[in-house]
């Protein structure tokens, strides 16, 4: 990464939104899909955060008290938005109860196994978090998220024909893997940066967010220190990083048509309503 200063980008407070734990954001058009880690639905907003409605991904009802909510939810930390203009939100993977995606076709709901992938990236990383997707040229690209203990951020890279083909079967396979890119995020402020998102911008150039969070653990929350943005070549080498602020957990990146970032922060309190940002001007960073 680029040894010049960090500069601090300060982003513009939207919206609360109707949900606390975003964990994903993806813009489609007109309109905004949200993700949370907690629920076990898609919410749909007007690009300046006005609440539009929900489609349930999975039946039922998450527990109320926190620590069984925890334990039985199925933690979608990603939302990809594919060619064909379906979305596909992913678990985490963390645990065995966070291995189900669910394809979004129109309003029709389709569950994906995500085993056979995550079967095999589990032989790849200690402790296998996946937090971002994004598809960018011929690959899908996964955030791998290295909050734990050993501190593994990548980019895992997913062969975007296999993929399609895989989720057109209800899967995705350990077919579709074609690398791993090991990520030195650093740290902020001495807290070890992790991996939470990944967006491509109209011209074609990818981006990435991390959360420095002081937890030795891909399951329990820390304090957060703060969040950065960062930009990669085409190599997937990190040229740019900026600070972000003010301090908030940023969880998920989408960009408009007009260049325009949204960002969605997880707030890690059942009692607060997570933000939407933007930032108007990075394309002077």
């Amino acid at each position: 990464m680029s040894d010049h200063p960090c500069p601090t980008l300060t982003l513009v407070h939207l919206a609360e939104l109707q949900l606390s734990a975003a964990s994903a954001v993806v813009c489609q058009g007109d309109e905004l899909w949200i993700v949370a880690d907690d629920a076990l639905v898609l919410q749909r907003y007007s690009l300046t955060g006005e609440y539009a409605g929900k489609i349930a991904l999975l039946p039922g009802e998450l527990p109320a008290d926190a620590a069984e909510r925890k334990a039985h939810k199925p933690d979608f930390e990603a939302l990809a938005h594919l060619p064909d203009g379906s979305l596909l939100a992913l678990g985490s993977g963390s645990t065995a109860k966070r291995r189900r995606g669910c394809l979004l076709q129109g309003e029709a709901v389709r569950i994906i196994d995500l085993s056979p992938l995550y079967q095999e990236l589990q032989q790849h990383f200690v402790e296998l978090n996946l937090e971002g997707a994004v598809v960018f040229g011929e690959d899908l690209l996964l955030a791998q998220r290295g909050n734990g203990a050993a501190g593994e951020n990548a980019v895992v890279l997913l062969d975007l024909p296999q993929a399609l083909a895989d989720l057109a079967a209800g899967q995705l396979s350990a077919a579709a893997l074609r690398r791993i890119v090991p990520l030195a995020l650093g740290d902020l402020d001495g807290v070890p940066l992790g991996l939470t998102d990944l967006a491509v911008d109209p011209h074609g150039r990818l981006y990435c967010s991390a959360a420095a969070e002081a937890s030795g653990s891909t399951y329990l929350d820390g304090d957060c220190a703060g969040s950065v943005l960062a930009r990669f070549d085409k190599d997937l080498h990190l040229v740019w990083r900026a600070r972000l602020a003010p301090l908030a957990k940023i969880e998920g990146l989408a960009f408009q048509a007009d260049g325009r970032l949204l960002l969605v922060a997880d707030a890690d309190d059942p009692q607060r309503l997570a933000p939407l940002f933007a930032l108007d001007d990075l394309h002077r960073s």
